[in-house]
């Protein structure tokens, strides 16, 4: 645990593909074979964990973005998912909190004046699965497939 303040999380540079949309990041990790979508929200913390910018930064950062006050627990929840996600490479213990807390525990605490960091994770096919449309119905309607990774005998 670190001093309130001199939290400095770092983000994980290696082994990921990056997408950069409007109103979202998305992060492929080519280690996990995991693909993360971070919202507007998430996506700011994210950028900023450059090991050098503080939490409390983080949060300044957020506030300017939202044009509103933000709660160190709306950063303190990104970096929580971020982690969780291995997208970042340090996450130090939130000062003076025990356990974790929700979006939906946040969201009673402090009502919503930002969007709060969401971190949507799913688990990338394999090459071969992805090919293969064996239990799928056909792409022409003509039933189920039993192509085995070929083409579909019906084109």
């Amino acid at each position: 645990m670190t001093d309130r303040g001199n939290e400095h999380p770092r983000a994980r540079k290696e082994g990921l593909l990056i997408e950069r949309l409007p109103d979202e990041v998305l992060v492929y990790d080519l280690d996990r074979k995991k693909a993360h979508c971070l919202n507007c929200s998430a996506a700011l913390i994210w950028n900023h964990c450059d090991g050098n910018t503080s939490v409390q930064e983080i949060r300044r950062i957020l506030e300017q973005q939202a044009q509103g006050k933000v709660h160190d627990d709306v950063v303190w929840l990104g970096l929580e998912q971020l982690y969780e996600a291995r997208l970042i490479e340090t996450m130090d213990v939130r000062p003076g909190v025990k356990g974790r807390f929700s979006r939906r525990e946040l969201v009673k605490r402090i009502g919503v004046a930002v969007s709060l960091p969401l971190v949507a994770s799913i688990l990338a096919p394999t090459a071969s699965a992805a090919l293969s449309c064996e239990g799928r119905e056909c792409a022409l309607g003509c039933g189920p497939c039993i192509c085995r990774g070929h083409r579909c005998r019906s084109n």
